[in-house]
Order: C-alpha cells, then structure tokens, then sequence
C-alpha cells in the first residue's frame, strides 16, 4: 500500500501536539501515514514521540512514525507539512542555527524567523497546513491555516506533561482522550485540504 509522508514541525508543541497526535491515531486514510516528528528540544521530541506511539497501539492504527532532531531527515520528500513551532523550539532551533539575539525578540517574531529558516527547506511540491497562532506570519507564498486547536491556560500547560506521562506508565486509560479527535479539522484536512482557509501572500 502507498504511504503518505507527513512532516509535523514543532513535535514538542504543548498546545498542538495532543490534539495532533489524537487526530492522528483516529485517522484511518486511504493510505497509511510516513509520520516524521522534529522538534529542536529533544527531551519533548521523545516525550510526544512515546505518547503517539503509545495512541497508535491503543487505537491500533498503523502509521509509520520517525523521531528526528534533523531537520533535513524530517522534511526529505515529505508530501504534507505541519507547521506547529512553539517558542520553545524556536528558541533552541535559532540558537543551534547560531541565529542571536533571540531574547531581544517577542515570542511570535522568535517563531517567524524560526520558521523563515525551516520552510525554505519545504519540498516546493508539499501541501503545508499551518497550526500557528494566526499573529505568526508563515513565510510561503501559498499554504493552508486552520485556527485550531485552541490555546490551554497556564493550568493545563503545566498539567500537561504530567497527564502524559500518566498515560504513558499506564495509570490512566486513553479512550476519552481519543474519543474527543473524531471530528476535529485535521482529520478532514488530512483527506481535503480545501476545508482549511487557503493563505496567498
């Protein structure tokens, strides 16, 4: 069977990677998914790559999932391409690029650059689907956007990573975590990408 291969920047993203991860282990496509995750903070990177393989399993679906802090590996022949930078990876992405003075810059200029660096190495052919906070400008000149998932409070951030691990060491069941991503916009841009708004700049 053809496989589909799916770049999702910004891995470690507490905001979008729950809500990614959960609509992607209900999702069962015409063809599997070549999923790579990248995020710069490596720590994060496995903390979502356990906790989307461990979603696959419960749900038993089949996609094919890579880790990499190489941004290069991740994005190598990649047909779709998720944009969800956080500040946090923005931060290390730039600093490992050698790119200073990022603590003069406001978290969504931080995010720019780190993207501006990044979708230049976008295959010209991939369908990108930006996750960003809609104030973040995505340096592209055609690409799909969706406002969603939305912004947790500073509660839930923090609780987070905690109710993953929870999940992770098995002290808590999945099934109402992956019941909520049925219906959720990624899932139906996954199959037609007309259902996000369309971005030409």
């Amino acid at each position: 069977m053809d496989t589909v291969s799916v770049a999702v920047l910004g891995a470690g993203s507490i905001r979008c990677s729950p809500a990614v991860i959960g609509c992607l282990a209900t999702y069962f496509g015409e063809r599997e998914l070549q999923l790579r995750f990248w995020d710069s903070d490596q720590e994060r990177l496995d903390l979502f790559d356990r906790f989307a393989r461990l979603c696959f399993a419960a749900n038993q679906n089949e996609h094919h999932l890579s880790s990499t802090e190489d941004l290069t590996e991740a994005l190598d022949e990649a047909e779709v391409v998720i944009l969800q930078v956080g500040e946090n990876c923005a931060r290390r992405h730039l600093r490992s690029s050698r790119r200073m003075g990022t603590a003069t810059l406001d978290s969504a200029a931080m995010i720019e650059q780190s993207l501006e660096l990044l979708v230049g190495l976008v295959p010209a052919n991939a369908a990108v689907l930006s996750l960003q906070r809609r104030q973040v400008e995505v340096a592209l000149p055609r690409y799909y956007r969706l406002d969603w998932p939305s912004e947790p409070s500073d509660k839930m951030r923090a609780a987070l990573p905690h109710q993953i691990l929870r999940y992770i060491n098995g002290e808590e069941y999945l099934h109402e975590f992956l019941r909520q991503w049925d219906h959720a916009p990624l899932r139906a841009w996954l199959d037609d990408p007309s259902t996000a708004e369309l971005v030409k700049v």
